[in-house]
């Protein structure tokens, strides 16, 4: 009897505190949002600015 385990996923802690700042919600409640445990419309507005953010950093991080 295997219990089904579930992937912990690695935000980028940065980002996550701007968010937080951002739309003054937790962070708990920002990575729930991101795994797709609230589907409300500020979740999706925080997603997609999170794969904004995450592209904006990968392309920093190439120049240097």
């Amino acid at each position: 009897m295997d219990k089904p385990t579930k992937k912990k996923n690695n935000y980028n802690a940065e980002i996550l505190i701007r968010l937080t700042e951002k739309y003054g919600v937790s962070k708990r409640f920002i990575t729930m949002s991101l795994n797709g445990d609230r589907t409300s419309e500020t979740s999706e507005t925080i997603i997609s600015d999170y794969k904004e953010m995450v592209k904006q950093v990968a392309e920093t991080l190439k120049k240097l």
